[in-house]
């Protein structure tokens, strides 16, 4: 089975969780990393061809493809398509609850998802080294970061 890790966001904390996770997938046993970009823009452009560069490969909606093919993007995945194929996806957005509730739910591919801090309510309240042992493998598919 291909681990496919597909971060939702490229703001504070998904950019360098996205370069990480790139950077350091052979490590951490992860056959790719995907990424999805909702706005394009021009100010973010270098960061986003930076990860592509990495190796990350960039998702967007189909209703944004062209605007960010003309800022010289090129996306290779569908949002939707890049979150049915994700083996984790991690939510670096504050709209974590509303994309659990309009996109997350309904997927049963992923084995996991996980929420950053600020989304109290998108599952199990996790801390690595604080609660391990409150996981419970294949019950618990989505956890809160706090």
């Amino acid at each position: 089975m291909r681990k496919v890790v597909h971060v939702v966001g490229t703001g504070t904390i998904g950019e360098p969780l996205i370069g990480l996770l790139v950077d350091h997938r052979e490590a951490f046993g992860i056959d790719e990393v995907t990424f999805h970009k909702r706005t394009p823009n021009l100010e973010e452009r270098a960061k986003i061809a930076d990860l592509v560069r990495r190796g990350a490969v960039l998702a967007v909606d189909d209703d944004r493809r062209a605007d960010f093919e003309a800022l010289g993007l090129r996306p290779d995945l569908e949002g939707g398509e890049a979150l049915a194929r994700a083996t984790v996806i991690i939510d670096s957005t504050p709209a974590g609850n509303k994309n659990k509730e309009q996109s997350y739910a309904a997927l049963t591919g992923p084995v996991g998802f996980l929420a950053q801090g600020s989304e109290y309510g998108f599952g199990k309240m996790y801390a690595r080294g604080i609660n391990d042992e409150a996981l419970v493998r294949g019950e618990d598919r989505f956890l809160h970061v706090v």
